[in-house]
């Protein structure tokens, strides 16, 4: 995704009295129906014809995560205002540095506070060092599978990798995904971010073992327009799996990208109540 420069963190999460009165559940109280009906929509025309497609089977899957979700990067936040019944928040656990034939980790160092029952989803970022060029070897793959497996041992309903993986590091990052989804249960979502061009031109990422591909519709670079205006103008990214959610930025375009769609919204501040109340009801629009 590479949003940001970020740190890391592995405090306990902070969570308020159960008294707490959101400050968005007014906004919320819809959104959940379009994204779960689309899908449904998919599951219900496969089963007409027998067996679900595997497509039609992993989509249905994310139905049990809000279809807002809210990312809290590395920063400390607190999110106390959000309805954990209609907002989930997907927060960076830790960041994995590629170095050699080691993978360096970098846990979150900073605390978030999230309301009791509040869906979490842990995050992980894939970085290179470019000093140190990775040797992207099978040793080091299955120690990143297990350290990014074990964010699964809290039993979250999904966990999300971010990586923004070159051509000549796609097959290593494809393998690694698989060995990934072997650790992990069957039954827990697994979700990774996209960029955009990916999805449209480039659909490499319509054979990888995943349950959920999020493009990412900012920092596109010189590609923004023409990807913005295709989408606008009734296109759709390539792989299937990337037609259910999309991932916005607050500083950037928001209206009707993310329609009928599940949402994953990024802020680069802190967020606040206003801040994502407005997000929300934008691009949800």
């Amino acid at each position: 995704m590479n949003h940001y420069p970020w740190n890391r963190h592995e405090l306990p999460f902070k969570r308020p009295t159960p008294s707490r009165t959101s400050s968005i559940t007014s906004i919320g109280r819809s959104l959940r129906t379009p994204a779960i009906v689309a899908i449904a929509a998919l599951v219900a025309g496969a089963l007409r014809f027998g067996k679900p497609s595997p497509v039609a089977a992993r989509a249905e899957r994310t139905t049990r995560v809000p279809r807002i979700v809210l990312w809290a990067w590395a920063r400390r936040e607190n999110m106390s205002f959000i309805d954990p019944q209609q907002v989930a928040v997907a927060y960076l656990d830790r960041t994995l540095e590629l170095s050699g034939d080691t993978v360096v980790v970098r846990p979150r160092l900073e605390p978030l506070t999230v309301p009791r029952r509040t869906i979490l989803i842990p995050v992980v970022r894939i970085e290179i060092d470019r000093r140190l060029p990775p040797a992207l070897s099978s040793g080091q793959r299955s120690q990143a599978s297990r350290i990014i497996a074990a964010m699964a041992s809290a039993s979250p309903p999904e966990i999300q990798v971010d990586f923004d993986a070159t051509v000549s590091e796609r097959a290593f990052y494809r393998e690694l995904l698989a060995e990934v989804r072997r650790r992990i249960p069957a039954s827990t979502v697994l979700s990774i971010t996209a960029l955009a061009s990916w999805c449209v031109g480039d659909d490499w990422v319509g054979r990888l073992p995943v349950d959920e591909i999020v493009p990412m519709l900012y920092r596109m670079g010189p590609d923004a327009p023409e990807i913005t205006s295709y989408l606008h103008g009734g296109g759709n990214f390539a792989p299937p799996l990337a037609r259910f959610s999309v991932g916005l930025s607050t500083d950037e375009q928001l209206s009707g990208l993310g329609a009928g769609k599940r949402v994953y919204l990024f802020s680069p501040h802190r967020w606040t109540a206003e801040e994502a109340r407005r997000a929300i009801a934008e691009a949800t629009r």
